[in-house]
């Protein structure tokens, strides 16, 4: 059997993140979730400032990041956080709108990797976090949007939980 590529292997590795793993990828996380549970917010949130813990603004930042960071690496930095709040709320805002931004950003994503070759992804890009200031491969950018997915993924899993745990106390989870 030919050994993959290293292409090969991310595709392989970002699917899995999203969707191919029954145990650990983003949209297993989301099965069988009601717009009630995606909704909720915890009742004490230390995050980023723009967020206040809910399952539906965890989705909207993986896709919305999918695709901010895709523009950074490959695009024409042009995309803004503004724009893409603007986009989400104008489509409701919801864990509908979020999913379709989740898919677009998984499928730029893989779109943007079949484009590459190995030696291609040794490239490096100023990241956007750094202003510029430093560098990063893009093969080192694929491995860390495969790492945002599943980290995700887990975080979608334990405020369900959190929710679950509320509501079986009768406290909270409203």
């Amino acid at each position: 059997m030919p050994e993959r590529t290293i292409v090969e292997h991310l595709k392989a590795q970002l699917e899995n993140a999203y969707k191919g793993s029954r145990w650990h990828s983003l949209l297993r996380a989301l099965e069988g979730i009601t717009p009630e549970e995606a909704a909720w917010k915890p009742p004490a949130y230390a995050g980023f400032p723009w967020m206040r813990g809910s399952i539906v603004e965890i989705v909207f930042h993986v896709g919305g990041d999918s695709l901010y960071q895709l523009d950074h690496a490959l695009g024409k930095r042009e995309l803004t956080w503004e724009a893409l709040q603007e986009r989400f709320e104008r489509e409701g805002g919801d864990l509908s709108a979020a999913l379709r931004l989740a898919e677009e950003g998984y499928s730029a994503l893989q779109k943007a990797l079949e484009s590459l070759t190995d030696e291609e992804l040794q490239r490096e890009y100023p990241t956007p976090e750094s202003r510029g200031k430093q560098k990063r491969t893009l093969q080192a950018f694929f491995e860390m949007m495969i790492e945002h997915h599943l980290y995700h993924a887990g975080q979608i899993v334990y405020v369900r939980c959190l929710y679950q745990g509320l509501k079986q106390q009768g406290s909270g989870a409203r």
